[in-house]
């Protein structure tokens, strides 16, 4: 589980220095606007706009602004989590995280209800670039299943490939399968569209959620997707069913 600790939106008008300092908590750092250099841990770095870094806990970490800088800092806390990410520092290439960013800035200035949880998912989704850009763990075969079990329940929200899971446990695509439906008694894909349906029952029990925002939380880009998808499995639309639950209780 992810739990964020702050936001800091920071714009630095002049150069300065940010002495050296550490966290008790996770940190991500994500430059909008600048250049200069950094050092997290043992590792220095230069930026300049798109560049993000992750520091772990209790890692000592400062900067050097050279030009005007513009950055956000996220912090958060990981209870239970399936991996330990470590420090890095990358170049945002496509754009996706730089959206993402964008969308906790927004979420964060306007604080509509339930912000934090959205916030959370949406480090879930940063984290999720972030690993991806880093050598993959090999989990022993023994337990390479449940490893993609956990990746999954953590990520269901996302747009997980077969070729992803498959590499996350060490095995060619279609042994995957085999070996993933024997120990779940269902296919990938299946288990994954399970997790999403499990997640918006509970979503759907609690009335102060949207419906659009449930639609999102669970990976759909559109609600009518969501909607089609949900009664397809249930043979009732979301709002129907929450009738039915807020009913019942």
């Amino acid at each position: 589980m992810i739990e964020m600790q702050y936001v800091w939106i920071r714009n630095y008008e002049s150069p300065r220095t940010i002495v050296a300092h550490q966290h008790a908590c996770y940190e991500f750092i994500y430059y909008l606007k600048g250049d200069g250099e950094g050092v997290n841990g043992k590792t220095k770095y230069r930026y300049e706009p798109g560049t993000f870094v992750l520091v772990e806990p209790d890692t000592i970490h400062g900067e050097v602004h050279n030009t005007q800088t513009s950055m956000i800092s996220i912090g958060f806390c990981l209870h239970d989590y399936f991996i330990s990410p470590q420090n890095c520092c990358y170049k945002d290439d496509t754009s996706k995280i730089f959206e993402l960013v964008q969308a906790i800035r927004h979420e964060f200035k306007g604080k509509p209800p339930y912000y934090r949880e959205y916030i959370e998912n949406l480090l879930g989704n940063i984290l999720i670039h972030i690993l991806r850009k880093g050598p993959v763990p090999s989990p022993g075969k023994e337990n390479s299943i449940d490893y993609a079990i956990s990746y999954i329940r953590e990520y269901y929200m996302s747009d997980i490939t077969m070729a992803e899971l498959a590499k996350l446990t060490g095995y060619c695509d279609d042994y995957f399968r085999i070996v993933f439906k024997k120990k779940t008694g269902m296919a990938p894909k299946e288990f994954i569209l399970e997790t999403r349906l499990e997640a918006a029952k509970k979503m759907l029990a609690d009335k102060n959620i949207n419906l659009t925002d449930i639609s999102a939380k669970c990976g759909f880009e559109y609600y009518s997707r969501f909607s089609l998808f949900f009664k397809n499995k249930t043979g009732v639309t979301p709002s129907e069913y929450r009738k039915r639950i807020l009913n019942e209780n």
